[in-house]
Parts: structure tokens; sequence; C-alpha cells
């Protein structure tokens, strides 16, 4: 062990001091290109689907390159209780504002979107006719440009938080900041999976920056008390001050969502590798997907929702 010890910390010195002599450019591949789904249904509400093609980690202008890589065109349906779904493609701005904030919430969109903003020219796939039930399971087909997708997914029952109360910062010198705590009877089966996402005054709900997704498998059955985690958007500098914090007055509302556990699965992981991202010391994660023929996900919730003042 220690010879693996001083071995990589050698290599790291050598490198260092190689980087400072002169400038290395390393051609990475740009890798196979595939079809990205990011597809979420919840109950109550219509199903959105974006559909687009995988871009290079290391792009310039990522919104862009984003908008860029959206696939159109697609033929896309979803099946449930023996019918048959077709979405059609519209442009995000095109839909009611509350559906806009659903769309914003799951994919970071930031509201309102200016019309010069390139998000301006994002299509959702949708349908009015189709709103997500509590138990139902959702089969999702794709086709565009010759290949074919599918995913399914269901809505689990809600399972929702028992209390929400505050406590103060533990440094009395930052007396007007708070902590969120939930508590929550888990069920006595296993299998319970959750992404929760907060929301304060004037702004959307953000799911947690570090980790949004829970688990039972170490506390199945069990009442658990847990200070939980403010969101805030990926794209946010965070305030390590103010990190993970509310402010006194604040009404904080929760939006508490069971999930399936292959939907955890691909929030975990790609949270993970959010992380590690940039960390010499992080592994390297391999982000589930619970799609057949590309990657992202398709996913259920089954919402539950808290509202609670900061005192």
């Amino acid at each position: 062990m220690k010879f693996f010890l001083n071995f990589w910390l050698n290599l790291s010195c050598s490198l260092l001091l190689i980087s400072c002599e002169e400038d290395i450019a390393i051609d990475l591949a740009a890798g196979e290109e595939k079809f990205v789904v990011q597809g979420h249904i919840e109950q109550n509400a219509p199903p959105y689907v974006i559909l687009s093609r995988s871009i290079p980690v290391f792009g310039s202008a990522v919104t862009e390159a984003f908008v860029n890589a959206i696939v159109h065109r697609a033929a896309i349906t979803i099946r449930s209780a023996g019918r048959v779904y077709p979405l059609q493609e519209v442009l995000l701005t095109s839909l009611p504002t509350d559906q806009q904030q659903i769309i914003s919430e799951q994919f970071g969109f930031p509201l309102p979107i200016e019309t010069n903003s390139p998000l301006a020219k994002v299509t959702v796939y949708t349908s009015p006719d189709l709103k997500g039930e509590i138990g139902n399971t959702y089969h999702l087909q794709i086709t565009a440009e010759g290949k074919t997708l599918s995913a399914t997914t269901t809505i689990p029952t809600p399972t929702p938080v028992d209390s929400l109360w505050f406590r103060p910062h533990p440094n009395p010198k930052n007396d007007s900041l708070v902590t969120l705590w939930y508590r929550y009877p888990d069920p006595d089966t296993l299998g319970n999976n959750v992404r929760f996402f907060t929301s304060r005054p004037s702004e959307p709900f953000y799911p947690g920056y570090q980790a949004s997704v829970l688990t039972d498998e170490f506390v199945n059955g069990r009442t658990i008390e847990f200070p939980l985690e403010r969101g805030y958007p990926k794209s946010a500098k965070v305030d390590l001050e103010t990190y993970s914090y509310f402010k006194k007055g604040d009404t904080v509302r929760l939006k508490w969502a069971a999930i399936d556990y292959q939907h955890y699965q691909f929030w975990f992981t790609l949270e993970a590798d959010r992380a590690s991202n940039g960390n010499p010391f992080g592994f390297p994660t391999t982000v589930r997907s619970n799609v057949t023929g590309g990657l992202g996900i398709w996913g259920g919730y089954g919402v539950s929702r808290h509202t609670v003042i900061s005192r």
C-alpha cells in the first residue's frame, strides 16, 4: 500500500512539473453519438419528453450546444392502461406557465425564458390527453432517424413526510439562518425511493444541490429525522456561508416525490458523477439509464407537497 501511495504521489508531482514547463494538448475522442431522453410524468400532469443527441462534455457554449442537439420530428408514443397516446412536439414557451414550471424543475431551465434566449427554441414532446395516475405504468417508445428507443416507468404511491421544522444555525453569528429538518416514517416495505425539491419565496422549486435522492436501503420501516438540504439551481455559485440554510421568515415549500428504483439509480449515479468531476481522488461513475437504445431517463413521480414557515 505504501509503495502504491508513493508511486501515485511521485506521478502526480511529475505531471505537475511537466505541466509547468510546456503546454500539453490532448485530443479527446468525441465518442459515439447517441440519443438522450429526458422525460418524466407525475400524477395529474401531462408527460414531458425532451429528445436530444449527446454532446461533447467539453463543448463551448453549453446552452446553445444543447439547443442545437435537440431532435425534432420524432415519433413518440406512451402506452398505458391499454391505450396509446401520441406525443406532439411544441415549443416550451408555448405551454401554460404552470407546465413550464414543472419542466423547469426537472431540466433546470431558468424562468422566465427571454425571447432572445437560445432556450426559446427548446421543444418538448407532450400530450394534453394523458395525465399521470398513481400506480400506473407508462411505456415510452421513440422512433427517430431510423432508430428506436424504449423505456418503462411507474408512478409510485406517494410516501409523504410526517412533519417539518427548523433549527437555528449552529453559529450564533448567523442567527438569521435556519436548518430545515424532516421526520419521515418509512413504510415497512423495502424499495421506497424519493427525490426532493425545495422552494423559497419568489423562487421556483430546485432539487437538492449535492444529492436530491434518498433511499430506504438502510432505514427500511423506521421513522427517521434528518436535516434536509436546500435546493439550488445546478448553475448556481454556492456561498458556503449560507449553503443549504433557509432564512428566518421564509415560507418553504417541499416537493417530496416517490420514484421507482431505476429512476433513483439514474439521479444517484448522475449526481455522484457530477460531484466527482474535477476531483483527482474521485472514482469514475457510470450513469445508469432505463432507456433501451439510448441514454437518459424516463421517470415517474408520485408527489406529495408540504409547506412550512421558518421562525
